[in-house]
């Protein structure tokens, strides 16, 4: 996965492209260890319900990850891994128990799960971090302006660059271009809470905003700077964003 800066509000932490190392080794000092087959998680968190997760093995750092805890819970299985995997870190193809809604989502703690197929339900704690946005006042204001052959169904989820990386009618190059950002999903939805929360962290702080679609409630994930003007309840969205579960328990095995 990746660190979200611009999504956090934690610009305070780069110098150009460097993160500040010293800041970063002190959270990992603060933070909390889970042992696991083959290394270990210390999970940092801060007052907003942002978490910061260092993952190593053999005490080395091999990857760092960030995720917003909130109450968006969705229930869905794995179907198959996507893209180049990280060490302690899984990203996943899931769709929900009727296979009608799909997703690409990376799921941190992934090896504190003691099942893993499937055929076994999963629950998770879910949020997005936002790479692009579209605000509008309505669902008709989106159609409105949106040509109807480019319109995402209501409340709809779509890994639609994992899909498009697969089009055989395209070519090499195009289906390369989706198949680099195939982790994006695109979704549209109207916006029912939009909470500033602070990190306790000098000044540092984002927004999240809990969009509802057909998998369940979701966190998106934003930094003032990302967002052209306010969003506000009752707005109508749409998003390209990079889904984040952190995994709960697993339910009972299908068949």
């Amino acid at each position: 996965m990746a660190l979200y800066f611009s999504n956090t509000g934690l610009e305070a932490l780069l110098d150009g492209d460097r993160i500040d190392e010293r800041q970063m080794s002190a959270w990992m000092g603060e933070a909390e260890r889970t042992d696991v087959e083959g290394g270990a998680y210390y999970t940092k968190r801060f007052a907003s319900g942002l978490t910061i997760i260092f993952r190593t093995i053999a005490d080395e750092l091999v990857g760092l990850d960030m995720h917003m805890s909130g109450r968006s819970i969705w229930t869905a299985k794995p179907l198959m891994r996507v893209g180049e995997q990280e060490p302690l870190s899984i990203t996943m193809l899931m769709t929900s128990r009727s296979e009608q809604s799909a997703f690409i989502a990376t799921l941190v703690h992934a090896a504190t799960l003691p099942t893993f197929d499937d055929q076994t339900m999963i629950d998770l704690q879910v949020c997005a971090f936002v790479q692009a946005l579209d605000i509008y006042d309505s669902r008709q204001a989106y159609e409105e302006a949106t040509p109807t052959e480019m319109q995402v169904e209501d409340k709809k989820i779509l890994p639609y660059n994992f899909v498009m990386s697969r089009e055989q009618s395209l070519g090499q190059k195009e289906r390369e271009r989706f198949e680099a950002a195939q982790t994006l999903v695109l979704l549209a939805g109207p916006v029912i809470a939009v909470e500033k929360r602070e990190h306790g962290w000098g000044e540092s702080g984002c927004i999240v905003a809990t969009v509802s679609t057909e998998m369940g409630h979701l966190d998106l994930v934003l930094g003032e700077s990302q967002i052209p003007h306010p969003v506000t309840k009752g707005s109508y969205v749409t998003s390209q964003c990079v889904i984040s579960a952190d995994v709960l328990e697993p339910q009972k095995r299908l068949v």
